[in-house]
């Protein structure tokens, strides 16, 4: 993602927004259902090779976000990279759920 938000976006704002608008581009997606990495989780016991897969997706997820926030120059970007993934997170399992790809109109400014 972090090639596609340079590519798009030109400053540091505006591809810290943009993730949530690449984001969304999958939720429009015939057959999309949420994260992989979400539902695989939810279904195999813990300490396996999904679980490693999940953490390093949750780690890359926490560092864009924490390299955006920083980028943009946000003066806690620490908090706020919580507060993206919590968003992050959230968009794609409502959108996945509600079978509605409109959490990327609310989450866009």
């Amino acid at each position: 993602m972090s090639h596609e938000l340079e590519a798009r976006y030109d400053t540091p704002k505006e591809r810290l927004v943009g993730a949530f608008e690449v984001q969304g581009l999958s939720f429009t997606e015939p057959g999309f259902r949420g994260c992989a990495f979400i539902s695989a989780s939810a279904d195999v016991p813990p300490g396996g090779v999904v679980e490693q897969a999940a953490n390093h997706y949750r780690t890359w997820l926490h560092d864009l976000s924490f390299g955006l926030a920083r980028q943009a120059g946000a003066k806690d970007a620490k908090s706020l990279a919580e507060q993206l993934v919590l968003l992050y997170n959230g968009a794609g399992v409502s959108a996945w759920l509600d079978r509605d790809p409109a959490p990327k109109q609310r989450l866009a400014p």
